[in-house]
């Protein structure tokens, strides 16, 4: 339904060469052979090790001792996925959910429908073992010790994923953005371990990266699809086309592979540096892909000027706790995460950008924040700093506000990416505050995509978000996990950045209109909505509280809030006539959760207040949230 007619077309004539002209299935070897027939393995591997330079040497004593702690659990078997524990066989079960102890199907990789979730659960839980973490963590132990029990292990995991997932068999021949991923943790663990292989296995590892870049360029997202997977596909192509060997098979994806790459910053990326995918936990993930796919080529100015603008955006939504907003979907995505669990997405990948890119970083907030610089340089930044000022970005379509005490985030943008918006939530006009650094209103996060449909659709609604609902429904409607119907229109109406003051409005419920006021007067975080009604019935009120933080009533229109050091007053003006209620890990409404990683969800409270008394103070006056600490 999202397809224009010349995607249908161009997706039918894929099917199509896919039928008639399917990739040779061939072992790695042969794939090797029928670009590089005379190529000395051993000499391409040493140019290939010379081009993805790191620097163990440089690693700091406490991230070595972790790095090297969660290596040996590795060899006992231990591993954590998405942040729950899990055993592993020796080599793993490829295509086993660990969670759940189930299995995909052994079957063709076009006969398998992974968005089933009546097969192992969902598919990233399987998805993501196989992207390289483990051997990456494996080959780094190596690198920094040089004991020959962790190449070993990663050596032999490697080959066996190689061996047990043969070209177009099985569940992780069904994604190209996992391809793409794989493309680059493998190409790195090649650099680590790669004097532990012998002359036929790198043949295999090398034919294997070729099977990899062919099936990539050969089932590149588009259309509906150009998100971020066209992203890391797109660097996937560039990276291998810069890395093996010169060919005409390595020239084109060279040059398409940077090509995309320069077109999607400019496309993806709006001019204020806010993503178009209007999902924030994203950006590390984008970046990642632009810092290793340019470690082999120098970076356009066009696509460094807008990634410079998407680092300082990040500079100054994040608050000084290092918290960055959940907006949007979020999963925890890494393509070469060479740091220990302990470092921050957007403060590790975002130093080793900036770095890269002569720009300003975020901060540090730990040592283990500069991992991925010096693996990758030898060297880290030696400042990097939050942005703290008032600013409005108007193509993405956000407001920050910021005082002494406050640190607001308010939304008046677009729905996502595209005909699908893909990855965006029905949160318009939502606000996002931090009060002495420490996350007050939150976004609840993502938890779930296609393991659980009823929570994945929660976390993405409008009841999920600090916003306002007529008649309990969502401002945009959702069709799909990553589609979505008729979408909300936002915009701005107003703004005064010297007086902290910004005016956003909705057409989520026409022809209904919802108006929304933030401004920071004092010490106070003041919200007044206007709806100028028509047909609507029913209105209702969402904010959502870190878990961190406790609320309770003190009288009617007046809650305090606290989290055991501060104390904030919620208090309610404006409206005669509501109800109002405090939830907390209810399961029947799905309020009052929190979702702080993917998978994982805990309670927080959440006040609803929901009012039928559409008098025409709301039209006028407003309904007045007075937020003061």
């Amino acid at each position: 339904m999202a397809m224009s007619p010349s995607e249908a077309a161009a997706r039918f004539a894929r099917a199509v060469q896919e039928r008639l002209r399917p990739l040779p299935q061939e072992p790695p070897e042969q794939s090797w052979q029928r670009w590089y027939p005379d190529a000395a393995i051993a000499t391409q591997f040493q140019q290939i090790r010379a081009r993805l330079p790191v620097h163990p040497q440089a690693v700091s004593q406490s991230e070595r001792e972790r790095v090297i702690q969660e290596a040996d659990a590795l060899l006992r078997g231990e591993w954590t996925l998405f942040g729950y524990p899990v055993r592993l066989d020796d080599p793993p079960v490829w295509s086993r959910n660990y969670l759940l102890g189930k299995d995909w199907m052994d079957a063709p990789a076009k006969a398998i429908d992974y968005r089933r979730i009546d097969v192992a659960g969902g598919v990233k839980y399987v998805w993501e073992l196989s992207r390289g973490q483990p051997l990456l963590r494996l080959a780094t132990a190596y690198a920094l010790t040089g004991d020959t029990r962790y190449a070993a292990t990663c050596q032999h995991w490697l080959l066996d994923w190689i061996e047990r997932n043969p070209r177009g068999w099985g569940i992780h021949w069904t994604s190209a953005l996992e391809h793409a991923i794989r493309v680059f943790a493998w190409s790195y663990v090649l650099a680590l371990i790669g004097d532990a292989l012998s002359e036929a296995d790198l043949g295999k590892v090398l034919g294997a990266l070729v099977q990899h870049g062919e099936f990539i360029e050969r089932h590149l997202s588009f259309g509906s699809s150009a998100n971020n997977h066209l992203i890391g596909e797109a660097a996937a192509l560039a990276f291998l086309g810069s890395l093996l060997p010169a060919s005409a098979l390595t020239q084109r994806w060279r040059e398409r592979g940077y090509t995309l790459l320069q077109r999607e910053a400019l496309r993806q990326f709006y001019d204020d540096g806010v993503n178009a995918e209007q999902a924030f936990g994203y950006l590390p993930f984008v970046w990642e892909f632009y810092l290793h796919a340019y470690r082999l080529r120098p970076i356009p100015n066009a696509v460094a000027v807008r990634l410079q603008r998407s680092i300082d955006f990040v500079r100054n939504v994040m608050d000084a706790s290092g918290y960055v907003p959940q907006v949007g979907d979020e999963d925890d995505g890494a393509v070469v995460p060479l740091w220990s669990g302990s470092a921050n997405r957007y403060g590790v990948v975002g130093r080793a950008l900036a770095q890269q890119i002569s720009a300003e970083p975020p901060p540090a907030l730990t040592e283990a924040d500069d991992a991925l610089c010096l693996w990758l340089f030898g060297h880290a930044p030696a400042s990097g700093t939050r942005l703290t000022s008032t600013r409005l970005y108007p193509d993405g379509g956000y407001a920050v506000l910021h005082s002494e005490r406050w640190h607001v985030l308010f939304d008046a943008g677009p729905l996502g990416l595209g005909s699908l918006a893909a990855h965006g939530h029905a949160d318009a006009l939502s606000v996002w505050a931090s009060l002495d650094g420490k996350p007050l209103l939150v976004d609840v996060g993502t938890y779930a995509y296609h393991e659980d449909p009823e929570w994945r659709d929660h976390f993405r609604s409008t009841p999920a978000h600090n916003t306002i609902a007529l008649d309990n429904r969502n401002q945009s409607e959702i069709q799909g996990p990553f589609l979505w119907g008729k979408k909300a229109h936002s915009e701005f109406l107003k703004c005064d950045l010297r007086q902290s003051c910004v005016e956003g409005k909705t057409d989520a419920y026409a022809p209904d209109t919802v108006r929304r006021c933030v401004a920071l007067q004092d010490e106070t975080l003041v919200i007044q909505d206007r709806i100028e009604q028509d047909a609507a019935q029913s209105v209702q009120w969402f904010w959502h509280f870190h878990p961190d933080w406790q609320v309770e009533p003190v009288e009617t229109g007046v809650w305090k809030i606290t989290d055991g050091q501060r104390v904030c007053t919620v208090r309610l003006t404006g409206l005669a006539e509501y109800e109002a209620c405090l939830y907390r890990g209810d399961e029947a409404t799905k309020l009052g959760w929190y979702s702080p990683r993917f998978g994982h969800k805990i309670p927080c409270t959440t006040l609803m207040v929901a009012t039928r008394a559409l008098a025409e103070t709301l039209e006028q006056a407003g309904v007045v949230w007075e937020f003061t600490p």
